[in-house]
């Protein structure tokens, strides 16, 4: 199995909802995309605003990674992750993923620390980033449409940290 990234492209786009659906990502995920990202024209930003890749298995696109930052010249970078396809969660694909686009978040975007969320109960996802050096730094919960809170922990790592955990 041949894990590599490659940069996001609006043919990627339509794998989204499929890759969503997939593994139940509106029990976890509040956005599937960059915090920067709202239309295909936005890609044209890559590079300024966030770095987004699609994560391939043998030249498959089976997901999506991305690190942004809220404003220009951050040095704080937003981490999300969707792997589409269950039968291979718990493979290492995300911690490879994530270790490779935090190298070039730090690189492209001059990100020195990333923060991230994640739902209290996803346990598998919080393993992960505690494997590649993340830290819970604080929780707290939302509220979904329906009225329902779900806590959450806010996790970080420096991009230091990060490359002495890999």
């Amino acid at each position: 199995m041949t894990l590599s990234l490659r940069r996001f492209e609006e043919i990627d786009l339509a794998l989204l909802d499929q890759w969503s659906h997939a593994v139940g990502a509106h029990k976890y995920m509040q956005k599937i995309t960059p915090l920067n990202y709202s239309s295909p024209e936005d890609l044209k930003n890559w590079g300024k605003d966030f770095v987004w890749f699609a994560i391939t298995i043998n030249e498959e696109a089976i997901g999506g990674v991305w690190v942004d930052r809220r404003r220009p010249g951050d040095t704080l970078g937003i981490l999300g992750i969707l792997i589409g396809r269950p039968d291979i969660l718990g493979k290492g694909i995300g911690r490879r993923s994530i270790t490779i686009a935090m190298q070039e978040a730090a690189r492209i975007l001059g990100i020195t620390s990333v923060r991230l969320t994640v739902r209290q109960a996803n346990e598998r996802a919080i393993r992960a980033y505690r494997s590649v050096g993340f830290r819970v730094s604080g929780e707290g919960s939302t509220s979904l449409a329906d009225g329902t809170q779900v806590p959450f922990y806010r996790m970080v790592t420096d991009v230091t940290d990060f490359a002495e955990a890999i």
